[in-house]
């Protein structure tokens, strides 16, 4: 069977022999080099047009134009060197060819027809690259041929756009987050919304980036809730590492994950690091099937102290008979460790237990060890809420941060004006750990009124933590100079999100977020959905909505 590529150039040939007259010098335009392509593109697009034109160049320059000039005299319409015609191509992943078509013509069926006869026989065509390939995951391309000096050298790729909210989940499911990024662009440049879908891009980042060296137990809690698997299985994974037992245990909890049958053998190790691990990790847990062992390693008085204090904050959580119990018997040891005792002493009050529990706790404020005034601080704010935060006034003359650092966790769980009030102040104290508590958490209160206080934290000399967070009291010019500040970070797209400035933190991430390292994306995409409504990421079964 001859090839297609023969047969045509053949027949026309034939067809216009009678044309023919003697022999004569080949057009002007065949003596000079192709028209060189143009440079406009870089990178894989760059590379595989130029793959694409060698591939048809052999068959449109060096067969089918070689014929016409050696067989055909230059009178022959097919030699005239103002034939031009425009084609369109759409090429599948594999390299098929889906279809062809002039988009307008030379004004010459034979010539038209030629550079539908050349692509057809081109097939398979070199496989587009991913990047390249439209919202239909084809390749869409629009390629002029020509009589002249530009032959087949213009080609340009074309780009099919479904609308952004039915492209962006199909290009995630497929991989390409880079294009999804750049519809995200496109449509902010057009002034139109993205928050929903940033949101969707934000959660496909994170579940990339949960397997990777930089994933955080906050990445993961974050995907957890939402139903994600691969989530729940590194938190669970990541129970067993110390310094992340307790946050992973939280995040598990949160994400209603059953703990304790996931950790109750632990108690039954003769490896006393990992009774402390499962106590550490079951702090909020809050399961009566945890309560043996807990108890067990509570009430020993061989175990060291920070594992027996991680299991009485453990038994605090479970509202049962027995966990109360234990908990007593060491609150109530006249010759207790006294950060044991510390702790099972704030275990035993439970939220809003009233005044007569704040007055109990109160007399242990000046106590000498820092752990039991911690314990009180944060008994008197867990026991009366808002209504008694005027009685700790002596944690602005202790010189130990733990007493407030503790009153401030439990201040993260009290609403109101009174709790921010106190937590502003706080974040005034000469000691770098509270002020970065303090205003961490005004920021998560969204307590506007009081970013600008923060202002003093912006001195160049202060810790780039709280540089970082006073951004958000700032005005828009001082804003929009450190937007393009390296050592900033991700600090301008915080300060957008606790301003409620959605849109302006997309754009920001758009501008900046290519530079900066992969685990500080991850940490802004992580900060864009703990602001976010609940998202259920690409893959995942949708649970209940995250409080």
């Amino acid at each position: 069977m001859r090839r297609p590529g023969v047969w045509w150039v053949a027949v026309v040939v034939a067809v216009l022999l009678p044309l023919r007259r003697a022999a004569a010098d080949p057009i002007a335009a065949d003596k000079l080099p192709e028209t060189a392509m143009a440079d406009g593109s870089a990178g894989p697009e760059r590379d595989y047009l130029r793959a694409l034109h060698a591939h048809i160049h052999r068959r449109w320059s060096d067969n089918f134009l070689r014929l016409a000039a050696e067989k055909l005299p230059p009178v022959n319409p097919l030699n005239q060197p103002g034939l031009t015609a425009e084609a369109d191509i759409v090429v599948a992943p594999d390299g098929q060819l889906i279809s062809a078509r002039v988009t307008r013509g030379s004004g010459f069926a034979g010539f038209d027809d030629a550079v539908l006869e050349v692509l057809r026989d081109a097939v398979p065509f070199p496989k587009p690259p991913t990047a390249l390939r439209s919202d239909d995951d084809r390749f869409h391309a629009h390629w002029v041929f020509a009589r002249d000096q530009r032959r087949c050298a213009n080609v340009a790729v074309l780009r099919t756009y479904d609308p952004i909210e039915v492209a962006l989940p199909k290009l995630l499911r497929s991989g390409r987050r880079d294009e999804a990024l750049k519809r995200v662009a496109m449509t902010r440049s057009a002034g139109q919304p993205a928050d929903a879908m940033f949101t969707l891009l934000a959660a496909d980042w994170l579940k990339a980036a949960i397997h990777e060296p930089w994933a955080t137990v906050r990445m993961a809690r974050l995907l957890a809730e939402g139903g994600d698997e691969e989530a729940s299985k590194w938190l669970k994974n990541a129970v067993r590492r110390p310094e992340l037992a307790g946050d992973a245990g939280s995040a598990l909890v949160a994400a209603k994950v059953p703990l304790c049958p996931l950790l109750k053998a632990w108690f039954e190790s003769d490896n006393w690091s990992d009774h402390q691990i499962a106590a550490v990790a079951l702090a909020n847990a809050g399961d009566p099937a945890c309560i043996p062992g807990l108890s067990k390693l509570l009430l020993n008085t061989k175990a060291r102290p920070d594992a027996r204090s991680a299991a009485a904050v453990a038994l605090g959580s479970i509202d049962a008979d027995e966990a109360r119990k234990a908990l007593a018997a060491v609150a109530k040891d006249d010759n207790p460790t006294g950060p044991v005792r510390a702790a099972a002493m704030l275990a035993l009050i439970k939220p809003g237990a009233g005044r007569p529990k704040v007055i109990a706790m109160e007399k242990y404020l000046r106590d000498p060890l820092p752990e039991v005034r911690a314990a009180a601080a944060a008994g008197v704010v867990r026991a009366g809420g808002s209504a008694n935060l005027d009685d700790l006034y002596v944690l602005f003359k202790d010189n130990d941060p733990r007493p407030a650092l503790a009153a401030l966790r439990e201040l993260d769980r009290v609403p109101g004006e009174e709790a921010t009030k106190l937590i502003a102040r706080l974040a005034k104290r000469p000691q770098l750990e509270v002020q970065r508590a303090a205003a961490d958490l005004l920021l998560k209160r969204n307590a506007r009124d009081y970013y600008a206080s923060m202002r003093s934290f912006l001195e160049p000399k202060a810790d780039p933590t709280l540089r970082t967070i006073a951004l958000a009291g700032v005005d828009e010019a001082a804003l929009q100079a450190a937007a393009v500040d390296p050592a900033m970070g991700n600090g301008v797209f915080r300060a957008r999100l606790a301003r409620g400035e959605r849109e302006q933190a997309i754009d920001w991430f758009l501008a900046h977020g290519a530079k900066l390292p992969p685990s500080t994306q991850a940490d802004a995409m992580t900060e864009w959905l703990s602001t976010a409504r609940p998202v259920v990421p690409p893959g995942s079964k949708p649970t209940a909505a995250r409080r």
